[in-house]
C-alpha cells in the first residue's frame, strides 16, 4: 500500500583495473551480521533511517533506509545520523541500502509535493544538504541498491563513490532521473553530475525524455558498477568488501584526495542552492506539473484498491 501512495521524483563501466580490485575483494573473511549503534528517533516506532556497524569490521557503518519514499522527516534524520558518523573516529566507510526487497528508494513523498511552495522549497534544501552530506564526506561511500532506485533514489546512489545494484531479484529493478516526466526540469547540477558519471551524450539522449532504465543498461552506461548479483546478500557482502578494501588506504591522504576530485562541483553546487531552489519550487508549482502529479497520484490511488 505504502509503495503505491507515491511516485517516484529526482533524483562506467569501470576500467581494467577497478575491476581486478572489485575481484580481489571476494578473497576477504566473510562478514557477520551488524549490530545498531545509534538512532535519534523515537524508540516508539522504527525510524525510517538506522546505522549499524559491522561487528567484523567496525570501521563499516551501515545506514538503513526504512521507507521506499522519502519525505522531511527521513531527509532531516539522515542528515542527523550522517554527522554523527563523521563525527565517530572509528568509521572510515558507509553502506547506503534499504531493508525493502525490491525498492532501494521510490523518490520524494508525494505528500511533500501537495504541501505549497514555501514548504517544498525547504523540503528541497534538506535534500540537497542530505546529498552535500554524502558527495562531500569524508568517509568511503557505497549504494547497495536491491530494487527501483528512481529520481532521487538515483540521487542518492549517484551521490555515493560506488553504486552496486540488483539486476533480477526478486524482480527486475529500474533506475533513472524522471523528472522531465513529471512536468519538472532536471536540476542544473543534477545534469552535471549524471553526465560526469556516463557521458555528457548520455545526459542528452537520456535526461530530457524522463528515460528510466533496466540494470543492465544502467551498468552499460556506467551509472552502475557492478550488477551480476544472485541475491541481495551477495550484493551487500561484495558491497562491505570493497569499502574495506577502499579504507585500507592511509586515511589523510584518501580523504584529502576525494576532497579535491569533488571540490570544483561541490562548489559549484553551493554557490548555486537559492537558483536551484527558486527554480525547482516555481516549476513544481507550474499547471502542467501539478496536473501530471495529481493524475499519477489519482491513478496510484486506484491501483491501491485494487
Amino acid at each position: 500500500m505504502e509503495r503505491m501512495r507515491f511516485l517516484s521524483f529526482l533524483p562506467r563501466a569501470q576500467g581494467t583495473i577497478y575491476r581486478q580490485s572489485i575481484q580481489h575483494q571476494a578473497r576477504l573473511a566473510p562478514l557477520a551480521q551488524p549490530f545498531v549503534i545509534r538512532s535519534f528517533a523515537s524508540t516508539t516506532e522504527q525510524p525510517s533511517v538506522t546505522v549499524t556497524k559491522h561487528d567484523k569490521s567496525p570501521e563499516v557503518a551501515i545506514m538503513t533506509l526504512h521507507r521506499s519514499a522519502f519525505n522531511h522527516d527521513t531527509a532531516r534524520l539522515m542528515v542527523k545520523e550522517w554527522k554523527a558518523m563523521e563525527q565517530d573516529p572509528s568509521i572510515r566507510a558507509v553502506m547506503l541500502k534499504s531493508d525493502h526487497k525490491a525498492i532501494f528508494c521510490a523518490g520524494i513523498d508525494f505528500q511533500e509535493f501537495l504541501k505549497g511552495p514555501e514548504s517544498f522549497g525547504n523540503y528541497w534544501r534538506t535534500i540537497r544538504k542530505v546529498f552535500d552530506a554524502i558527495y562531500s564526506s569524508k568517509l568511503n561511500t557505497a549504494a547497495s541498491m536491491n530494487g527501483h532506485s528512481l529520481g532521487l533514489g538515483c540521487v542518492l546512489g549517484m551521490a555515493c563513490q560506488d553504486r552496486f545494484m540488483l539486476g533480477g531479484v526478486p524482480k527486475p529493478g529500474t533506475i533513472g532521473l524522471n523528472e522531465v516526466a513529471v512536468g519538472v526540469p532536471v536540476p542544473h547540477w543534477l545534469v552535471e553530475l549524471f553526465a560526469d558519471i556516463t557521458s555528457r551524450r548520455h545526459a542528452e539522449r537520456l535526461l530530457p525524455v524522463g528515460k528510466i532504465m533496466s540494470v543492465e543498461q544502467a551498468t552499460d552506461i556506467g551509472l552502475v558498477d557492478k550488477s551480476d548479483f544472485k541475491s541481495q546478500e551477495e550484493m551487500e557482502e561484495w558491497a562491505v568488501k570493497n569499502l574495506i578494501l577502499r579504507s585500507q588506504a592511509p586515511r589523510s591522504a584518501q580523504t584529502e584526495t576525494m576532497r579535491v576530485i569533488r571540490l570544483n562541483f561541490l562548489n559549484a553546487f553551493r554557490a548555486s542552492e537559492e537558483e536551484d531552489v527558486a527554480n525547482i519550487t516555481r516549476y513544481v508549482a507550474e499547471e502542467e506539473a501539478q496536473s501530471i502529479l495529481k493524475a499519477q497520484l489519482e491513478k496510484l490511488a486506484s491501483k491501491s484498491k485494487k
